[in-house]
């Protein structure tokens, strides 16, 4: 949480560095031109419109927090993909303003379509690789139970051997004091994270049922769920039964 409110201020300072302090050296692309190229730019639309995505940007991350911090049930999916909208149109709306691609009437200069090239794919990648990860990480936990190992399927997947395992408890779920690396949505937690007991754990939880089963063994702690609760205790029924 105190990550995404740091990273809102630094958006808010850095917008307003380039917005009101005049500080041009920041905004990517334009600090390499020279002189010539610097001077078909109308810097000052361009500044407004950056200083306004990072104002957005930082009150989107401030809205994520608070929603974490109030434990409210609202889904930040629609949010991450509104700011990668906001990001996208801002960048493409930037470059009307830049005189080495149109010109006076707006129109594209010769050699304008190849400047556009790499935004083109950056916003490509930021409209599809993000949300298909996102997408990805939102799906159920699939669990496979082998002759010899549970398997979790998918991203952070473990292959966890019966003999391996010194506990299997079905217990509450645990507080989260940070994530290490994975995937926090509104109702699913994959990858490593620590506790509020300080344990760095392996979490496959949908946080919108109630029991999780955590399991001891050689590896990292892991606490895992599946869709219902009926579900994850025939699971639990049949791990322990191993």
């Amino acid at each position: 949480m105190w990550i995404l409110v740091l990273a809102a201020l630094l958006m808010f300072f850095l917008g307003f560095a380039v917005h009101r302090l005049g500080w041009h050296f920041l905004i990517s692309g334009y600090n390499t031109m020279n002189q010539e190229r610097k001077a078909r730019v109308d810097i000052k639309s361009v500044a407004r419109l950056i200083g306004i995505m990072a104002y957005g940007i930082g009150v989107i991350f401030l809205l994520i927090a608070a929603i974490e911090v109030l434990r409210l049930n609202i889904p930040l999916e629609p949010l991450f993909i509104a700011l990668l909208l906001f990001v996208v149109v801002t960048l493409w709306r930037a470059q009307k303003y830049d005189g080495n691609i149109f010109d006076e009437s707006g129109r594209l200069r010769p050699g304008g379509k190849k400047r556009l090239i790499p935004l083109a794919i950056v916003s490509v990648l930021l409209l599809t690789v993000i949300p298909g990860l996102m997408f990805w990480f939102s799906q159920p936990t699939e669990v496979t139970l082998t002759e010899s190992a549970l398997v979790i399927e998918g991203a952070y997947g473990q292959t966890v051997p019966y003999d391996d395992m010194t506990a299997v408890t079905l217990t509450s779920f645990p507080g989260v004091e940070r994530r290490q690396n994975g995937s926090a949505t509104s109702s699913r937690l994959t990858g490593n994270f620590r506790t509020i007991y300080k344990e760095d754990v392996l979490l496959f939880i949908n946080r919108d049922v109630a029991p999780v089963i955590r399991i001891d063994w050689s590896g990292k702690p892991i606490y895992l769920n599946l869709e219902t609760e009926q579900a994850t205790r025939a699971l639990y029924e049949e791990v322990v039964n191993r």
